[in-house]
């Protein structure tokens, strides 16, 4: 027997070994990012129907609005501050970060005023304002 044939069989079991293990890894880091920007995307839809069947319509004043330097798409990311008025509802500030189509920028300036959904009981979470932008 030769005792390179061993050696050799060995080799290759390794080489075997590495190229599975370099498809499991490769797969496994184009997979999980895809898998997560899903289920974020049902999380935001999921809120936003929840807010649509539970919320009331109103309107809010843009008090304050400001770039993040953020963008994704080429749409910023600003913060604003508005005042939300619900009817029926004391008004109240809501602060949030928003992604702001560019199209939709010259609605969404300081002093203007904008339709949106919210659920007045839970004014201090943003999450719970959504700004009705046509």
């Amino acid at each position: 027997m030769d005792p390179f044939a061993a050696v050799g069989g060995m080799t290759i079991v390794f080489i075997v070994l590495s190229v599975c293990c370099t498809l499991v890894i490769t797969i496994a880091a184009i997979a999980v990012p895809f898998i997560i920007i899903r289920r974020m995307n049902q999380n935001n839809q999921k809120k936003a129907e929840e807010l649509m069947a539970t919320g009331k319509q109103g309107e809010a004043t843009i008090l304050a609005l400001q770039d993040t330097g953020m963008r994704i798409n080429d749409d910023p990311r600003v913060a604003i501050v508005m005042e939300v008025r619900i009817p029926g509802y004391a008004p109240y500030q809501v602060q949030k970060t928003i992604t702001l189509p560019l199209i939709r920028m010259s609605q969404v300036q300081v002093g203007s005023v904008v339709a949106v959904m919210a659920d007045p009981t839970q004014p201090n979470n943003p999450d719970k304002v959504g700004l009705l932008l046509r």
